[in-house]
C-alpha cells in the first residue's frame, strides 16, 4: 500500500514550514488540501505560499481555479490521487499539507462521491428566501458534523451539506477502507499562542498587500460576495466605508480564531492522528517518527 503524510491543523498554526522540513528531510512533494489555495488571486490572504518560500520542493494544486470558481470535493479527490501516483513514480514521498479536512478525507479514504446524488438548482430554490442564519440552523438540525465545517455565511457550502444531508448520503456514510497507508499528524499550539499567531498574521497579511489585492479583485469585476475566505468581505466593507480599519482588523482576527477552533473540533473528532505540538516538541521526534513508518514499507517487500 502507498505510503502518504498528512500535515493538517487549524489555520495559522504553522503548517506551511513544518511541511518544507518533512519534504526537505524526505524527499517529498507537497499536495495542497487548502480549499482556499486552489484559487487564483487569493494569495496574500490566504497565506499562500511563495515560489521562493518552496525551496525548489514541488508543490501541487495550488492557483488550479479562478478566484470565484467552484471546485469539489470530488473534483480534488480525482486530481489529489493522480498527483500522488505521478509523485510515487518518482520516487519521492507524497505530503499532503493543509486544513480542509473533508478533502484530505476524500483524498485518504475510498469515499464514494459518485454515490451522491445532486440537484444544486432545485435545493437553491427551495431556500432563496432563508436567511444564511436560517439556512445554517436547517442544516445544524439535518447534520450538526457538517455544519460544524462551515461557517454561516458561506452560503454555498451551507447549501452543498444541506443537498448532501437531504440525499441521506453523507461523505462519511461512503467510506469504505483507506486506499493509502498514512502517517496523519496534527499540528497542534496551546490555545493563547494559536491566538496570538492569528492575530500577528492577520496584521501581516494586511501589511503585506491584502487590501491591494482585495482592490485589483475589485478591479478585476470580481463579485466580493462569491469568495468566502475570510477576511475579503471586510476589507471589501472596509473599502466602501462601512466599517474602519481598526474594526476591519478584528472582525478578520475574531472570524479566523472561531474558524481555528472549528478546525480543531472537526480533526479531533474525525481523524485518526498524532497530535504534535509546536510549542514544546522538537521536529526531531516527528523525524524519527516518520522513519520508523517508511521503514515499515522497506519491511513489508
Amino acid at each position: 500500500m502507498t505510503k502518504i503524510i498528512v500535515v493538517s491543523g487549524p489555520t495559522g498554526v504553522g503548517k506551511t514550514d513544518f511541511s518544507l522540513a518533512i519534504a526537505s528531510k524526505f524527499e517529498g512533494e507537497i499536495i495542497n488540501a487548502d480549499a482556499s489555495q486552489f484559487k487564483k488571486g487569493l494569495s496574500v490572504g490566504t497565506a499562500k505560499i511563495t515560489a521562493s518560500e518552496m525551496k525548489g520542493i514541488n508543490h501541487h494544486l495550488i492557483d488550479i481555479i479562478d478566484a470565484n470558481d467552484d471546485f469539489s470535493i470530488s473534483d480534488y479527490q480525482k486530481l489529489a490521487r493522480l498527483k500522488v501516483e505521478e509523485i510515487v513514480k518518482r520516487n519521492h514521498l507524497p505530503i499532503v499539507v493543509g486544513g480542509s479536512g473533508l478533502y484530505i478525507d476524500a483524498l485518504i479514504n475510498d469515499y464514494k462521491l459518485d454515490a451522491i446524488k445532486s440537484n444544486h438548482q432545485e435545493i437553491e430554490a427551495t431556500y432563496q428566501n432563508y436567511t444564511n442564519f436560517e439556512l445554517y440552523d436547517l442544516l445544524k438540525s439535518l447534520d450538526e458534523n457538517l455544519a460544524n465545517l462551515t461557517h454561516p455565511n458561506n452560503r454555498t457550502r451551507v447549501l452543498r451539506y444541506i443537498e448532501r444531508a437531504k440525499c441521506g448520503s453523507s461523505i462519511e456514510d461512503n467510506k469504505s477502507k483507506p486506499l493509502y497507508d498514512t502517517f496523519y499528524i496534527f499540528l497542534t499550539r496551546s490555545r493563547d499562542s494559536l491566538y496570538e499567531r492569528i492575530n500577528t498574521r492577520v496584521l501581516k497579511m494586511l501589511e503585506n498587500g491584502w487590501i491591494d489585492e482585495v482592490k485589483n479583485l475589485k478591479k478585476q469585476g470580481i463579485d466580493l460576495k462569491s469568495i468566502k475566505e475570510i477576511g475579503y468581505k471586510e476589507i471589501d466593507d472596509y473599502l466602501e466605508g462601512k466599517i474602519n480599519y481598526d474594526e476591519m482588523v478584528s472582525i478578520i482576527s475574531q472570524n479566523t480564531r472561531h474558524y481555528a477552533k472549528r478546525q480543531i473540533t472537526w480533526f479531533k473528532n474525525k481523524t485518526n492522528h498524532i497530535d504534535f505540538d509546536l510549542d514544546k516538541q522538537s521536529e526531531n521526534e516527528i523525524f524519527e517518527k516518520i522513519s520508523l513508518f517508511l521503514e515499515g514499507e522497506k519491511d513489508e517487500k
